[in-house]
């Protein structure tokens, strides 16, 4: 174990970095600090100490704070840092090593069938709204908010913790925020996030950092940062669904979450073709119906699915 006065700048670096992320970071200093991050596992864990010990402190009674910091050097006390943060990295310094006590993480699992939508709060305060045939784990702890949206889509109204990051994860690719409202869509191994207020953070191994602020939004599938000004935001709240240039086994994934009878494609090249246009969700009949209109296809229907073949 490294002794205290190596550990010493790793902490104070931490506290810094703790405090620049809670005054609306811009997207080159996200990137720096997850360079710093990275540039060291100490870096890392000691990060995520600051974040538990803040989290902690945020618990005292201000009173206590004061006391606490009476007992401070000097020098301590003239750190230009929040009362809070200034006793945390205090203390932090001075117990290197001592292993704080944590909450057990906890993990729930929501999901809802074809054809039905879902509503729910979470422990923090934070909204959940499941589209159709969604599924998604919630694991929470002193640390971090995670959720692992497993398949299909939801928006996400976060409730602001400083100390606390929420993030989305889509296999390999997360969204990470503080506090807003976003959605985010599975499709594959693929993701489609759109902002509708506040910002957030996405990580996409093939891509890497993309910072997306109101109304903007990201497809992971062909790296498109795209503008949503004037479109409704999470259209399928609203029972309809649109798609700009999807492919077209993209489109049907979304498709068939809606519907028990599926539509399914007759060839592996036809997923190559993609669908532009804003379609209903209370009848994919219709949908199908309008496909051969659109596309060089042929939809015949069968007694359990649609099937697209080519023209």
């Amino acid at each position: 174990m490294k002794n205290t006065k190596n550990n010493t700048p790793s902490f104070e670096q931490a506290m810094q970095w703790l405090l620049r992320l809670q005054d609306n970071p811009s997207q080159e200093q996200l990137k720096q600090w997850q360079q710093w991050r990275q540039s060291d596992p100490e870096n890392s864990r000691v990060f995520n100490q600051c974040l538990a010990l803040d989290a902690k402190l945020n618990n005292l009674p201000p009173q206590t704070v004061d006391n606490l910091l009476a007992l401070l050097s000097t020098k301590e006390q003239q750190l230009r840092w929040p009362k809070r943060v200034a006793l945390a990295a205090s203390i932090a310094v001075a117990f290197v090593g001592i292993s704080f006590y944590m909450q057990p993480s906890s993990e729930d699992i929501y999901s809802t069938a074809i054809g039905e939508t879902s509503s729910f709060t979470l422990a923090d305060g934070s909204e959940v709204m499941l589209d159709s045939n969604t599924s998604l784990s919630v694991h929470y702890d002193d640390h971090q908010r995670r959720v692992e949206l497993h398949q299909g889509q939801a928006v996400f109204d976060v409730t602001k913790q400083l100390n606390r990051p929420f993030s989305v994860a889509v296999d390999e690719i997360t969204v990470t925020v503080l506090g807003t409202r976003f959605n985010v869509n599975r499709v594959e191994d693929d993701a489609i996030i759109s902002v509708e207020h506040g910002k957030v953070s996405v990580f996409d191994p093939t891509f890497g950092n993309i910072l997306l602020l109101a109304e903007q939004g990201y497809y992971s599938y062909d790296d498109r940062e795209v503008t949503l000004t004037n479109k409704p935001f999470a259209l399928w709240q609203h029972g309809q669904i649109r798609f700009a240039n999807t492919p077209l086994n993209h489109a049907i994934e979304q498709l068939n979450r809606y519907q028990v009878k599926q539509l399914q494609l007759g060839q592996a090249e036809l997923a190559r073709l993609t669908l532009s246009g804003t379609f209903q969700l209370d009848d994919i009949a219709i949908t199908a119906q309008l496909l051969p209109k659109i596309l060089p296809v042929e939809v015949v229907e069968k007694r359990n699915q649609w099937l697209i073949e080519p023209r």
